[in-house]
């Protein structure tokens, strides 16, 4: 059985760099969230003078970071697996089961999600959308960015993990290990 090109490898690699990095990048969001409920907890209870802004802005970065980190999820292997039938596959069955997902149920989902999502972020940035939930009335079409955007960048680590199915159908082992979450 002949080996991949080198090409078929760098797609692989490139892609999982980028996801790391964007990752990471995202994470550094939650440095935001922290300072600004600081600030919250400080502002109210030491000042007795309570934000406007925290609220929404604490939930449009955590749900944010949410939906942007989920491609790093599925770079890193995090998301939820049912593992008392999967451990009995061998690794070909294994990669055939996720290569068949990927095509048939991940792809066209997140297309569909992408193009709805983009039609949402284009019509609240066109009518100048603001946030109802507080008197701070936040412009939305940022928030709602997110959501088409983390479905652009499930589906970039998406190529990857097809690729490393095919790599798994093909030698019967996995491309490379991934981080173990247990729970």
């Amino acid at each position: 059985m002949s080996d991949f090109p080198r090409a078929f490898y760098g797609v692989i690699r490139a892609i999982d760099r980028f996801s790391d990095v964007t990752g990471k990048l995202i994470s550094l969001s939650m440095l935001w969230l922290v300072a600004t409920i600081s600030y919250e907890c400080l502002s109210r209870y030491l000042f007795n003078a309570p934000t406007v802004w925290v609220l929404e802005s604490s939930y449009m970065t955590n749900g944010s970071a949410f939906m942007l980190g989920c491609a790093y999820a599925l770079h890193k292997g995090a998301h939820v697996r049912t593992g008392m039938l999967w451990e009995k596959f061998s690794e070909r069955r294994k990669g055939i089961i996720d290569l068949t997902s990927y095509l048939l149920l991940f792809y066209p989902t997140l297309i569909i999600l992408f193009a709805i999502s983009a039609d949402d972020v284009w019509y609240s940035f066109s009518i100048h959308e603001l946030s109802e939930q507080t008197p701070w009335r936040p412009i939305m079409w940022p928030f709602r960015s997110a959501i088409p955007l983390a479905a652009l960048l499930l589906m970039i680590q998406g190529v990857s993990e097809s690729l490393k199915c095919w790599y798994q159908i093909r030698f019967g082992r996995e491309f490379e290990h991934r981080e173990k979450i247990e729970v």
